[in-house]
């Protein structure tokens, strides 16, 4: 069988092996979350500090390597990247399931997320290298909706298997043999598509088509302004370059707002995750609620990540200001209401925003790079800004609540979320013809 890519056809088990890299991207940590409770039981004289270690150190790990892995994503190595990546977590795994210690097991949390953050940014970069327009988007969404499915799969896994044993959960961490299996499948893709050192070819056409009739004189130009003569006035998606600096084959203001507003997005719906088990038992609602309005979120941004792009081809280029209504929608509810069937539906609303968001915000980072051999590094920074915001949340919402004198309310971080949401929101239906929120037809045509 064969996939369309937008530039031609690709073998399905190509796919099925890009596709395999986001099994277990969102998983580090998440072994331990049953049974972090209990670590004392089998170890004893262990500190609360060393316990959120083995959570919180994946995830900080994962940074760096994801930016090294960007950088090594430029070379004609990628496959030795993502294979030596996902040894490094299958070890980590492997050898975590027959650990007695809990230093080893901080240790090995440390090489698990060194190799998932070497997997990571080619989890999507491999999409944006392989398929182009409407085909890149269906595919990032695909991608999104895998890897949110497979956690809401592994948290019910892994909860199960907590309770026979609590070296079992660590089988989680297995996953990736899948990847291992699929990656001599990568090795067919073709060599023109991730080892490209040409610049951007849609950027090309859409110079060639702006300088028509334009009247050049290069012999006395300076090396500055024959670079900003190679940047098209408009872009292949119909985004104005007008006033973008670029550095290093990067558009440095289309990156920082993007990467600004990506880490809005998370930041704002991982909200959820980190203050509904305190809210919710104020309300009355059991731990066993918590894990569903959970659930749910991961489920709803599995769903329409499947139809990302049937979605944006009835909202078209107001697909970014219905994602920021629906978080904003869902925040306002978990503020108003204090039923566990109006949280479920809150909780899909914040889903459904993110999970429309997001394979946007993959296709939109192949839009600040000149240079096609950046794209796996463009979409490293923002994954980047995604374990960033994730690691910010509680700092952040702490920061409002001491200025506010809320340091005790439950609710507050949903007000003052909510109170964000609007303010982006009224930014995103400003700029919707602008590159951050702007949506191209060529995006789902």
């Amino acid at each position: 069988m064969q996939v369309k890519t937008g530039k031609g056809t690709i073998s399905m088990m190509v796919v099925m092996a890009i596709w395999s890299l986001s099994l277990a991207v969102d998983l580090p940590g998440l072994a331990v979350t049953p049974i972090e409770g209990s670590l004392h039981q089998y170890f004893s004289g262990v500190t609360d500090f060393k316990v959120q270690l083995l959570t919180v150190l994946p995830n900080v790990i994962i940074i760096p390597f994801v930016l090294l892995s960007g950088k090594l994503s430029e070379t004609r190595h990628k496959i030795a990247v993502i294979l030596a990546g996902t040894i490094m977590y299958i070890v980590a795994g492997a050898l975590s399931l027959f650990s007695n210690s809990l230093d080893a097991l901080i240790w090995l949390s440390c090489l698990l997320g060194a190799g998932c953050g070497l997997i990571l940014p080619f989890s999507t970069g491999l999409i944006a290298d392989v398929f182009t327009g409407k085909y890149r988007m269906k595919q990032m969404g695909i991608i999104s909706a895998i890897g949110n499915i497979a956690l809401v799969g592994a948290t019910f896994v892994v909860g199960f298997l907590a309770t026979k044993n609590w070296h079992l959960p660590f089988l989680v961490y297995l996953i990736p043999l899948v990847s291992l299996v699929l990656i001599p499948f990568l090795r067919k893709i073709p060599q023109s598509d991730y080892t490209s050192d040409n610049v951007n070819s849609q950027n090309n056409d859409a110079s060639s088509s702006n300088q028509t009739g334009a009247t050049t004189t290069t012999t006395t130009t300076t090396t500055n302004t024959t670079n900003q003569q190679a940047i098209p006035a408009v872009d292949a998606n119909g985004f104005s370059t007008k006033g973008q600096h670029v550095k290093g084959g990067f558009y440095i203001g289309r990156t920082i707002w993007l990467l600004l507003a990506y880490f809005f997005f998370v930041f704002a719906t991982s909200v959820p995750a980190y203050y509904l088990p305190n809210l919710m038992p104020d309300y009355h609602m059991s731990v066993e609620d918590v894990s569903t309005v959970t659930s749910i979120f991961y489920l709803a941004m599995f769903v329409i990540g499947l139809f990302v792009t049937g979605v944006m081809k009835v909202f078209r280029k107001t697909s970014f200001i219905l994602a920021g209504a629906l978080v904003a929608g869902g925040m306002l509810m978990f503020v108003l209401f204090r039923t566990l069937p109006l949280y479920i539906i809150a909780s899909s609303l914040v889903g459904l925003g993110n999970g429309l968001a997001q394979p946007i915000f993959y296709t939109k980072a192949t839009g600040v790079v000149t240079n096609e051999n950046k794209n796996t590094l463009s979409l490293a920074y923002l994954q980047s800004a995604n374990y960033v915001a994730i690691s910010m949340v509680p700092v952040i919402i702490d920061f409002f609540a001491d200025i506010f004198g809320q340091t005790k309310s439950n609710l507050f971080p949903f007000v003052i979320v909510t109170i964000f949401c609007a303010i982006v929101l009224v930014c995103i239906i400003i700029r919707v013809r602008h590159f951050t929120f702007g949506i191209s037809k060529n995006y789902y045509e």
